[in-house]
Order: structure tokens, then C-alpha cells, then sequence
């Protein structure tokens, strides 16, 4: 410490102070001192005391109680802009949802360490200042050498916009703005992909990506909100690939209802791998991480996504109701395949004669697939006929063995399909 005829400043000697002795190399061997002789010691002040209201008024008079609530009043105006107010230890959760999902130690890490490739995605309508929409995303590849980093989000960001193209806003998980740039999005499986970028190293982790998701799976749904806060829910893949209101046969349903802005975001299981993509409407469903990551690979190799298209709306016989699998079991001997739902109008499936109700044994040689599963097997049928450069009129053939529970009869038919351009 300073001598008492030190002419070094420091704060008023009325303010408790804290004497902190900054970082410094060692004067030499043997020696007591902690700091060179140059090292100042620094003198911090207290953090200031919290605002309170002044003693109630003991006289009880009209004008002292007067006076003490006007000054209440003003303590409490002042306190609410303390800063100390909005620390994280101190605020309420923005998702009180989140707490109920995430409560052991073990959950929170994962949930954590998983919610770092996490981004809120909003798109601002060409008047620059109104918000069109607010999704969730997250970052599926890095690029050190650019600083630039490719985020994966819904396309329902640009649902309704026609040809007009918002302005995007992404937010990382501390809160920092950038701007994004949309590279391709596709309203089929109504995914985005957008680029960011930074001239610093960007806070977020590139996510383990696992296998796909399965029925009866516990699972993790990520989002994070306008103000970059958290947000989780806990459930599981229902049995279930019911009349899918989507139109689609690639979706899997969750348990658990998603935070709203939650469309988008990333699904994990109980080790933090992310399996899949959550969307909320019209009910909360997951699309495979297997189905999302083709569909990037084919677009960054041929530009666009081809898949075939077949007409068909299907459903498993494995997820059918177990009385209605023991009718078509004893009374047809039908254990696995799909069930046809509905074959679009004047497809060239419903000329081939394939009716809703009947029973395809097997779908090119396939039969105990999941729904996913014989998406993925049709998006390889496009990965094929992109690289062998086929015009885009042509067409393959799918081989179908289709049952008919009416007639009693099984047929062979080969159903030509086109590819879906770009």
C-alpha cells in the first residue's frame, strides 16, 4: 500500500473501497512481493447500495404520508430502471414451459451445450419494418476460412411474400443481429437454407447430427424467441402416420406441443445429436434429419431437389390399429406394407388402377420401410437420375405389388413416375 504522503488518487475516503491487487510477474526469486514495484494497487468502489423507501412516517400526518408515497413513487421509478434488474440471476424465465421440461442437471447440460448452433430467424416485409415472420433455425455447416456459416430454418419464413424476398435477421444465441441471405428454400419440405456471416468468429457450435428418428423415441425440441432467449419441450414420436393433414408421407408427429416461433428448430435426442426438424402447424411434426441433409447435398451438387412423384398418399400397415391388423391378417394374410390412403386425382397411379383402401405388398422391392425411411429411398432415386443428367421429362419406373381387399387379387404394376423440377 501506498505511504501516507502518496500523491496517487483514489476514490473519496467516505466510499468503502476494495483493495485489489492487479496481475504482475513475481520480483524475483525468494522474494515476498506478489507484484513488480511498478504493479499499482487498485482501489475499486463498492457496488451502490439498492434504492429503498424511507421510513414509514410515524406522526401519521396527512402531509408526511403525502410525502412519502410521492418519494416512494420516485424509488420505485428509479429502482425499475436499475440495470442490476435485468441480470440473469435475477429476472424470471421468458418461457416458464421451459423450466417444467429441463429440470435435472443432466438435461440442462445437454440442452445447453445443444442450444449453441441455436438461432432465431425473422423476416421483415419489403416495407422494412414490419415482421412477416419469426422461425427458429439452426446451423448445419462452417466455414472458418469466410467466417461464414449456413443456417438451416423453415421456408415458412417466406410463406405469403409471392416474389418479393424480406430482409432476414438472424439472432445468435448472445443477443448479436446479422444479416442473412437466403440461398434455396423448398415449399415441399418446406425447408430454407441462409448464409450468415461475420468478420469475427461467429458464438455458435456446428451440432452432432445422429440417425434418424424413431416411434416411441424421447426427445428434446429446441427454439429460440425474438429476444434470443431459450426456449425447450420434452416429449416423444407418437405411433403414429396417420392421414397426414401436410399432404406428405415423411412426417413423424411429436407428443409435446412447440413454443410459438419454434417452427424450424432442431430436434435431439437424449444424447444431443439432432435427428430431425420441428414444425408447428397444423399439428407439431418432425422431419428427418436424413431427408433434410439429401435434400442440401442435392441442391449444393445439381442446384435443385428432384423427387419422384407418385400420387400416393400412404400410411404403414406396421402403425395400423391392432384389431384392424388382425382383420386384414386373418382374412387377407397381410402382415407388412402400405396402406393406400388416397391416390390423387387423374394420377397416372389411379389410371393403373390403384384405389385408396387397397394394400401395396411391395414398393419397389420394399416392404417394412417407415414412412421417412421410403422418402429417403425415393430422394436416391432423384440423387440417381440427376447424376446420370436425365432431361426432366423423363421418367422411371416404380415396380408395385398392390393388393386389392375387394377384389381378393394381387397385381403387378409398374408405375412410371416423373421427377419434380427445379
Amino acid at each position: 500500500m501506498a505511504a501516507s504522503g502518496d500523491s496517487s488518487t483514489g476514490p473519496p475516503a467516505d466510499v468503502p473501497t476494495v483493495l485489489v491487487k492487479t496481475e504482475g510477474v513475481a520480483a524475483g526469486e525468494g522474494s515476498s512481493a506478489l507484484l513488480p514495484a511498478a504493479a499499482p494497487t487498485i482501489n475499486i468502489p463498492l457496488p451502490p447500495l439498492p434504492l429503498r423507501c424511507p421510513p414509514f412516517p410515524k406522526s401519521g400526518k396527512r402531509k408526511a404520508m403525502e410525502e412519502w408515497n410521492a418519494e416512494c413513487r420516485r424509488i420505485s421509478n428509479l429502482a425499475a430502471k436499475d440495470p442490476r434488474r435485468k441480470l440473469p440471476t435475477v429476472i424470471k424465465p421468458k418461457d416458464p414451459y421451459t423450466a417444467d421440461t429441463v429440470a435435472s442437471s443432466r438435461d440442462k447440460a445437454l440442452v445447453r451445450n445443444a442450444a449453441r448452433s441455436v438461432v432465431n430467424v425473422t423476416s421483415i416485409k419489403p416495407d422494412g419494418n414490419t415482421i412477416h415472420s419469426c422461425c427458429t433455425g439452426f446451423i448445419v455447416s462452417w466455414n472458418g476460412t469466410k467466417k461464414c456459416a449456413r443456417i438451416l430454418t423453415s421456408s415458412a419464413t417466406f410463406h405469403g411474400l409471392g416474389d418479393h424476398k424480406p430482409k432476414l435477421h438472424v439472432r445468435l444465441p448472445d443477443n448479436t443481429v446479422v444479416d442473412g441471405q437466403l440461398l434455396f428454400f423448398d415449399e415441399h419440405y418446406d425447408i430454407a437454407l441462409l448464409e450468415i456471416s461475420s468478420e469475427s468468429d461467429l458464438p455458435l457450435h456446428l451440432p452432432s447430427f445422429g440417425s434418424n428418428p424413431n416411434y416411441g423415441q424421447e426427445v428434446f425440441m429446441l427454439a429460440r424467441g425474438e429476444e434470443s432467449n431459450l426456449m425447450a419441450r420434452h416429449g416423444s414420436i407418437l405411433w403414429f402416420d396417420g392421414l397426414d393433414f401436410l399432404q406428405g408421407n415423411y412426417h413423424m408427429f411429436l407428443s409435446c406441443d412447440l413454443p410459438r416461433g419454434g417452427t424450424g428448430g432442431p430436434v435431439i435426442d437424449h444424447d444431443g445429436n439432432v435427428i430431425g426438424m420441428a414444425f408447428i402447424a397444423p399439428k407439431p411434426n418432425i422431419l428427418a434429419i436424413s431427408t433434410i441433409l439429401t435434400c442440401i447435398e442435392m441442391w449444393s451438387r445439381f442446384s435443385h431437389i428432384a423427387r419422384p412423384i407418385h400420387g400416393l398418399h400412404l400410411r404403414t400397415v406396421e402403425l395400423l390399429e391392432v384389431s384392424l391388423q388382425e382383420a386384414i391378417s386373418l382374412h387377407h394374410n397381410i402382415h407388412s406394407g402400405y396402406i393406400v390412403d388416397k391416390v390423387d386425382a387423374d394420377s397416372t397411379a389411379e389410371r393403373l388402377g390403384i384405389r385408396y383402401g387397397d394394400v401395396i405388398v411391395s414398393f419397389d422391392g420394399l416392404q417394412t420401410h417407415t414412412l421417412p425411411q421410403l422418402e429417403d429411398y425415393l430422394l436416391s432415386l432423384g440423387w440417381k437420375f440427376l447424376e446420370r443428367s436425365i432431361d426432366s421429362s423423363s421418367s422411371v419406373d416404380l415396380t408395385l405389388e398392390v393388393y386389392d381387399l375387394l377384389g381378393r387379387i394381387t397385381r403387378n404394376i409398374k408405375l412410371p413416375v416423373e421427377f419434380s423440377g427445379p
